[in-house]
């Protein structure tokens, strides 16, 4: 495919994403929200490490800044770090079978959920702790929509 296939592809996933954040949700189901930006800039990662990385991840951190109304840095310093580890770990979990990039979800949103609290606590916002583990659940059962849709753009180049 074309870069400005690329390109379009991931100005939409990134829309759509942002879409999907912004969607009310009532009180109780708001713990089983994923993150979507954070799950898109993880799916790009992966199936593209060598174009989209650590700066990808910084500028989709401002824009989830923006969106969660958090302070302007927060997100930045989130996604650049979870960035980081699917962006060493590229060469293999391409490889990974669908289960298993699912525990690997699982297990990175559940880091990413901690530092995003440890950091929000330095602002004195309060944070609650027993939500991390659903979220992560929530995120582990949307990523292989995620997957499958990077999995099938990216055959086609």
């Amino acid at each position: 495919m074309k870069e400005s296939d690329v390109g379009l592809a991931l100005i939409i996933s990134i829309l759509l994403a942002s879409v999907l954040q912004l969607v009310p949700v009532s009180g109780y189901l708001l713990v089983l929200k994923p993150n979507f930006l954070l799950l898109v800039v993880i799916g790009w990662i992966i199936f593209r490490p060598s174009q989209w990385g650590i700066g990808f991840a910084a500028f989709t951190g401002l824009l989830a800044d923006l969106i969660f109304r958090a302070p302007i840095g927060v997100h930045v310093l989130l996604f650049s770090t979870v960035g980081a580890i699917p962006l060493y770990l590229s060469g293999w979990l391409v490889y990974f079978s669908l289960i298993h990039r699912c525990l690997f979800v699982f297990i990175l949103i559940i880091f990413a959920e901690f530092m995003r609290n440890m950091l929000l606590s330095m602002w004195e916002i309060p944070i609650d702790y027993s939500y991390i583990i659903l979220s992560a659940l929530a995120s582990a059962i949307v990523w292989p929509a995620i997957d499958q849709l990077l999995i099938k753009f990216n055959r086609k180049r």
